[in-house]
C-alpha cells in the first residue's frame, strides 16, 4: 500500500479548519440575525474568531502563491492560474470581511454574513479544484517523502510567520478539529505546545472564541 502523501493530508486538514470557520461563522450570523443583535457574552469571541479565520486563510493561500504552486508548477498540470486568480479574489473579500469585523460593534451583522457567503461561495469550488488535482496518488508520483518532508519545513516556518498571532490562530486550527483529525495535524508538535501551552498558558487569551470551538 502507498504512503499518504503529508503534503496531501495537509491540505486536507486545513481545507477542513477553513471550512468549518467559515460554515461556523455564518450561522451564528443566522443566529444573531434572529435575535436582532450579538449577545454582549459573544461579541469579543466572535470578532476573535472571525480575525482568526481571516488570518488562517490569508497565510494558507500565500504559502500556495509563494511555495506550493511554484514547486509544482514544474511537476505537475493543474489550473494554476484559476487558483491564483481564486486567492486574488478572496483576499478582496477577506479586506472586506475586515471591515466587516471592526463594525460589528454597531451591529452590522447582515453586511458581514453577504461577505461570508460570497467566500464561501468561491471558497466551496476552489478546494474542490485543488483537492482533485493535488491528490496523495499524484503527489507521491512526483515527489518523494523526503522532499516532501522539506517543502512541509518550509511551509511550516511560512505559516508561522505569516499566520497572525499563534495565542488565537493556533488554538482556532487546533479546535476547529474534530477529535482523529485534530490528534493526527498536532502529533507531531511539542508536548509543550498541545498540552500546556495552548490549553493552559495561552487559554485566558483565546477563552473568548471557546463558543464558537469544538470541545476545548
Amino acid at each position: 500500500m502507498n504512503e499518504t502523501s503529508p503534503l496531501a493530508g495537509g491540505m486536507l486538514t486545513i481545507h477542513k479548519i477553513i471550512t468549518r470557520g467559515l460554515n461556523t461563522s455564518i450561522r451564528k450570523c443566522d443566529e444573531y440575525l434572529g435575535k436582532k443583535g450579538i449577545p454582549p457574552g459573544e461579541s469579543e469571541g466572535f470578532s476573535m474568531y472571525m480575525k482568526s479565520l481571516k488570518w488562517i486563510t490569508h497565510s494558507h493561500h500565500l504559502s500556495e502563491d509563494e511555495i506550493v504552486f511554484p514547486y509544482f508548477k514544474e511537476h505537475l498540470e493543474a489550473p494554476f492560474d484559476r487558483l491564483k486568480d481564486d486567492h486574488d479574489t478572496m483576499a478582496g473579500i477577506l479586506s472586506t470581511l475586515d471591515q466587516c469585523i471592526s463594525e460589528l460593534p454597531s451591529g452590522r451583522v447582515e453586511k458581514l454574513r453577504e461577505t461570508l457567503v460570497e467566500f464561501d461561495r468561491l471558497w466551496e469550488p476552489h478546494i474542490k479544484i485543488e483537492e482533485e488535482n493535488f491528490t496523495s496518488e499524484k503527489l507521491q508520483a512526483v515527489i518523494g517523502m523526503r522532499e516532501q518532508g522539506i517543502l512541509l519545513e518550509k511551509l511550516g516556518e511560512h505559516g508561522r510567520k505569516n499566520s497572525g498571532p499563534g495565542p488565537l490562530t493556533l488554538p482556532f486550527v487546533f479546535y476547529n478539529l474534530e477529535g482523529r483529525d485534530r490528534k493526527a495535524f498536532t502529533k507531531d508538535l511539542p508536548w509543550f505546545v498541545k498540552k500546556v501551552l495552548v490549553p493552559i498558558v495561552w487559554k485566558k487569551q483565546w477563552r473568548p472564541m471557546s463558543p464558537f470551538f469544538l470541545n476545548s
